[in-house]
This record gives C-alpha cells, structure tokens and sequence, in this order.
C-alpha cells in the first residue's frame, strides 16, 4: 500500500508538471511548438511559400514522446499550413500526459485571413476561431473569450523564421499576443533523424521562451524548450519533402 501511495503521489506531481509545460510547448510544437516544440517549415527568407509534408519528432531528455505532421497547401492566392501535433507521456507504464492539437492557418500574402486551432490538453478542450474582419484577425477563444490580433503576427508554430529583435508572436493555444525578443546565435551544425543539418539557431526569449534552428532555406529543423522540472523537450526534423 506505501508502494502505491507513492507511485501515485509521483504520478500527480509529474502530470501537474507536464500540463503546464506541454501547454506552453504545445503552441511549439518542438509543438510545437512545438511546436510546439510544438515548429514548422519555410520563411521569408527562402523567397517563396514552403511545399509538401514536413514531420517531426517530439521527445523529453531524449525519449519520444510524440510527433508533429506539417502541410502546406497552395490554393490559389492563398497557402494554407495545417499542423496536428500528438503527444503522450507515460512513466512506469502510467499514462502522466496527453495533448492533441490540430491548427489550420489560411494566408493570403502577408496576413493571415483565417486560423483555427483544436486542442484536447489532457481532457481539456481549448478552440480557437479566428477570421479577417477589416485590417484585424478577429474571433474567439473557447466560444466565448473574445480575441482582436494582428492579421500579420507571426505564430508559435514558428514555420516563419520570427524577425530579431523585439517582437510579438501570437499563441495559438489559447490565440494570446506574447512579447518576446529574438536574438542571433549564429551557426551550429546538428545531427538530426533527417541527417546532418547546418543551421542557423536563434533564441526566444520573453513571454515565450524557445530555442530555434533553421537552415539555408529557412526551414525549421529543430526546436528545443527547457521545462520548470528540469526537463528538455525538443523538436527534430524525420522528414522534408
């Protein structure tokens, strides 16, 4: 009986933990992101919208934990980026942590037109409805909670290289503006599932905190968030097109 007292005592304390900082990630998603690292595909800077599937691994301190599925779509003017990011986290055969998300971004040029997100945080439902009204990304979250964004923010699935300096980048969790700042820490080559990658990292910092590395063409290889219990979560590059 002291045995199970204490495996579940354990149990409760890593899953409070894993909520929160999978919430945080889950935008990273490595999603991605991580995204969350939770984390995404083309910018800018590679002069044209990214093409095709790019899949991710999600793992905590080296051990998969989930995946991130990256599409982008070209119809017509528009590019649509659809994004599903699953992750389950188990400890001693235990189920500690569950996250779905699905996300779809519609652009058209430089703004976004519409953008909805899907989540289930472990039993918890989190949806975001947002739609162009004028010059504004207007809608809500959870139904009810009303959202007014700039159509041009740049998200936390962070496909878009994000500019240096300070900035704004909009959650996609719960679709709230966070300030971070975005600095340059050159280049680094890593050792990915897809292979040998040399890239350029920049680091988030703020409201958001995030360690990126894009290569050449502005393609997001990796992702890397640092949790409160000391954990590392990260997001790797498996597949491109």
């Amino acid at each position: 009986m002291l045995i199970e007292s204490l495996l579940r005592q354990a149990s409760t304390f890593l899953a409070r933990c894993m909520v929160n900082l999978w919430a945080r990630m889950a935008a990273l998603l490595l999603v991605v992101s991580a995204g969350a690292i939770c984390f995404g595909a083309v910018a800018a800077l590679a002069g044209g919208p990214p093409k095709g599937v790019f899949i991710y691994t999600i793992s905590r301190n080296g051990d998969p934990v989930g995946q991130q599925r990256l599409e982008f779509v070209g119809d017509g003017g528009r590019l649509r980026v659809l994004s599903h990011t699953s992750v389950d986290v188990s400890f001693l055969g235990m189920n500690l942590y569950g996250f779905e998300q699905q996300v779809e971004e519609v652009h058209e040029g430089d703004q976004i037109v519409i953008l909805t997100s899907e989540a289930d945080d472990d039993g918890t439902d989190k949806k975001v409805e947002l739609k162009l009204a004028g010059d504004r990304l207007k809608g809500t979250y959870n139904g009810d909670t009303e959202r007014d964004v700039d159509p041009k923010m740049k998200t936390s699935l962070f496909w878009d290289r994000p500019a240096l300096g300070d900035s704004r980048i909009l959650d996609l969790l719960r679709a709230k503006v966070r300030d971070v700042s975005v600095t340059d820490l050159g280049t680094e080559t890593l050792k990915l599932p897809a292979g040998k990658i040399e890239a350029h990292h920049l680091r988030v910092s703020g409201e958001m905190k995030r360690e990126l590395w894009y290569d050449a063409d502005g393609v997001l290889v990796a992702g890397e968030l640092k949790a409160n219990d000391g954990s590392t979560l990260r997001q790797e590059l498996l597949q491109r097109p």
